[in-house]
């Protein structure tokens, strides 16, 4: 569980097509006014992306899960699909985009690459384009599981998630973590953050609107959510 980043590359890499879970709520519809390209970050099974191009929108849909990907190409449905990284440089132009969107995506990469992502996101915006997040806040109710990985994982607030789902209720010390760890039990490491941390990401950009809700994460749990828009001004 060295590289958190490349540990959760794995674990996607494994889902089978049409099994990405993933969240239901879109972008704002005033945040599509005088929007033509759009990049979904960690489109999945494309459900977002696809919906995005029926409405006639230039919408492009990356992800590292490249099973997925081979299959949304199959679909006769126009969203141009690539297999990319966002925590590296992709091979899109300059100033491209009019709206990125990130959606419980950033949960899945960890601080050693926020810098370059947060370059690339800077790289990929047109003047004036936005950045549309949701991701997780850090919330009480994940206190215990925060405090079990800390002797793991020098990010603060980061939780484990297991093959089996139960295994979050029944592990409740850190010996039980590491044996669950040494057993392969473990999926990924997922990250809740604090506000600071996504301006942080976002630091070359100006934050213009936020507010935090109670949404179901991909993984069914209610967890508080930040939605903000940054803007490339």
């Amino acid at each position: 569980m060295k590289d958190l980043n490349e540990n959760n590359k794995k674990y996607w890499q494994k889902y089978k097509p049409g099994q990405i879970p993933t969240v239901p709520k879109e972008p704002p519809e005033e945040l599509l006014i005088n929007t033509k390209t759009i990049l979904d970050v960690g489109t999945g099974d494309g459900v977002l992306a696809e919906k995005l191009a029926k409405k006639g929108f230039e919408v492009y849909g990356i992800d590292i899960a490249e099973n997925i990907i081979k299959e949304n190409k199959k679909r006769d449905i126009k969203v141009y699909y690539s297999i990319q990284n966002i925590t590296r440089k992709t091979n899109f132009p300059n100033a491209f985009f009019d709206l990125i969107i990130f959606r419980f995506t950033l949960t899945n990469i960890h601080k050693d690459s926020w810098d370059k992502l947060g370059e690339e996101i800077f790289r990929l915006l047109k003047n004036g384009g936005i950045v549309w997040l949701l991701e997780p806040l850090i919330s009480e109710s994940y206190n215990k599981r925060y405090e079990l990985a800390s002797d793991f994982v020098k990010d603060k607030h980061c939780v484990y998630v297991f093959f089996n789902k139960d295994l979050a209720e029944k592990i409740n010390t850190k010996e039980e973590l590491q044996k669950a760890i040494k057993e392969n039990k473990v999926s990924r490491v997922v990250k809740h953050y604090e506000v600071k941390e996504l301006k942080y990401i976002f630091r070359k950009l100006k934050l213009t609107n936020n507010r935090v809700i109670e949404i179901t994460s991909p993984s069914g749990y209610k967890i508080k959510t930040f939605e903000g828009v940054f803007r490339q001004i």
